[in-house]
């Protein structure tokens, strides 16, 4: 049996645990754009919350405080903060998964680069991006101003452990 995920020590921290109320609505939100353009995926990542929630592993205090303050079906975030983000592949999800990605901030001139299909997207303050971050390289630049990103994801690893559905493709006959 593979080992239950842990729960990170600075999530678990009285900030941390600010921090997970204060993006709890925004995080809802997230959801629902995911359960629109990726239906399968939202239900696989709502049913692993579920798993972990019911877990005899995360019936402790600390673990169901952090469960019951993630609102998100995906299954992870990661905060980047004026950076540089350098072309690249996401390794631990799958590629028929969409990646979130949110950027906010006062900043101005920022693309979201996508070498392989040769394509810049306009990726000002209040840009929710969903894709494949695994099959499509990606790449931020450096811009003026202060930006911070909030790259949500789901983890292989993580379905894995919990046995929910992996999901496929987005395909059309989802909304029929």
């Amino acid at each position: 049996m593979r080992r239950p995920p842990k729960v990170g020590a600075a999530i678990k921290s009285p900030t941390g645990l600010r921090w997970l109320d204060a993006i709890s609505e925004s995080n809802m939100v997230l959801g629902a754009i995911l359960a629109v353009i990726h239906p399968e995926l939202y239900e696989a990542g709502r049913d692993t919350l579920v798993h972990l929630r019911n877990h005899p592993e995360f019936q402790h205090a600390d673990a169901q405080r952090v469960l019951n303050n993630w609102t998100s079906p995906l299954s992870g975030v990661a905060v980047i903060r004026n950076r540089i983000t350098p072309s690249h592949r996401d390794r631990y999800s799958r590629s028929h998964w969409y990646d979130l990605l949110v950027t906010l901030g006062r900043y101005r001139k920022c693309n979201l680069h996508m070498p392989g299909l040769g394509v810049f997207l306009n990726y000002g303050p209040g840009t929710v991006v969903g894709l494949s971050g695994m099959a499509l390289q990606h790449a931020v630049p450096k811009v003026k101003g202060e930006r911070v990103c909030y790259a949500y994801f789901m983890r292989n690893d993580v379905h894995a452990w919990a046995g929910a559905t992996a999901s496929n493709w987005m395909q059309t006959k989802y909304y029929g």
